[in-house]
Order: C-alpha cells, then sequence, then structure tokens
C-alpha cells in the first residue's frame, strides 16, 4: 500500500508492515482542513489520493504556498518541527485519502530501523529544496515566468487545480493569469 512511494524505497517490508498498522488514515473532504492556521501540527501526512493547498492570509490578501498530491508527503513542517502554532492552514482542494504519523508515531519508528531516519532526512531535504525554488520564484521572477515554473513543478496535477487557486501561487489575479496563459500557448504554438 504504501511500498510504491519513493520516501519508503529503502525500507524493509516488515517497516512497511508496522508503519501500515500504526499510521492513521484520514479522509478529507473538499474544504476540510488537515491543519488549521493557529493550531500546531502534530502530523506529517502521506497522500494516497486527493490535493491539498497551504495557504497563508497577508495584508487580508490570501496566497497560495504549495500543493501537495499523491505519493507525496503534507506537513506544515514548522510547526510539527517548533511545536509552535502553524501561520498558514492546509486544506484539501480535492476530497483526498491519507496515511498520518504522528510526531510519538515518528520518534518511534527512529528507534526502529534506520530507514525511518533517511525516511526523516530525505523530507527534510525535499521541503529545503522545495521552499529556496519558491522564494527564488517570488523574489527573482515575473509573473510569467513563475508560471512556466509552476507547469514544471506541478504538471502531473495543474489541470486538477482551479485557475484561482493557480493565480494564489503566483501572487497575481485570476485575470492576469488567463491573459498570461493565453500568451504561453499561444507562444507554445507558433
Amino acid at each position: 500500500m504504501l511500498g510504491n512511494i519513493k520516501y519508503f524505497e529503502k525500507c524493509p517490508s516488515e517497516e512497511l508492515r508496522f508503519l501500515e498498522s500504526n499510521c492513521r488514515y484520514n479522509s478529507l473532504k473538499r474544504g476540510e482542513y488537515f491543519v488549521s492556521a493557529g493550531d500546531v501540527c502534530n502530523k506529517i501526512g502521506i497522500i494516497k489520493h486527493g490535493i491539498l493547498r497551504s495557504y497563508v492570509f497577508a495584508d487580508d490578501k490570501e496566497f497560495n504556498i504549495e500543493f501537495y498530491y499523491e505519493n507525496n508527503i503534507v506537513s506544515a513542517f514548522t510547526s510539527f518541527l517548533t511545536e509552535q502554532p502553524s501561520a498558514w492552514a492546509i486544506q484539501a482542494i480535492e476530497d483526498s485519502e491519507i496515511f498520518e504519523l504522528n510526531r510519538e508515531l515518528l520518534e518511534r519508528l527512529y528507534k526502529r530501523h534506520s530507514c525511518w531516519i533517511n525516511f526523516g532526512k530525505d523530507i527534510f531535504e525535499f521541503q529545503t529544496v522545495k521552499k529556496c525554488k519558491r522564494e527564488k520564484s517570488l523574489i527573482g521572477y515575473d509573473a510569467a515566468k513563475r508560471y512556466e515554473l509552476f507547469r514544471e513543478e506541478y504538471k502531473e496535477i495543474e489541470n486538477r487545480i482551479s485557475q484561482y487557486h493557480i493565480a494564489l501561487y503566483l501572487g497575481i489575479t485570476p485575470e492576469t493569469l488567463s491573459r498570461i496563459r493565453k500568451k504561453y500557448f499561444l507562444d507554445l504554438h507558433q
């Protein structure tokens, strides 16, 4: 069940069975929250099906930070690591099925087998690189280039995310996104 997830490639089958028998299965309907802003995030999710978004409100505006989808890890990682309230929320934008590991289970896993230490390290490295790319995108590129980078990052799920949510991720209005998409697709076909 969890064996096809890249983070678990080096885990022995008995460790995967232990994880599967000890993690919690959660089903979220579209619009429901994995974690709400202001709550401490005490879990890491492995998405079996669906799409979630992390977002924040700043200056009375909503901004999407990241999208999470099948076979990926989801968490408010800063809150999880610091045990402080999360500055952002994580919400399902599709009905979603998630396997959840709480902090206590993760600590037990670390003590059981070195594959789980590698799992934690892989998550940390992946999230650090993703965060750096996202920051560079927001600071260093115009909206058209950010859209191009979004398409590369989320090519598997772009057609499942509304233009509204893509625009919130890019920091632009849906109307601006529509103009960028029109030009982008015209340029592709010339």
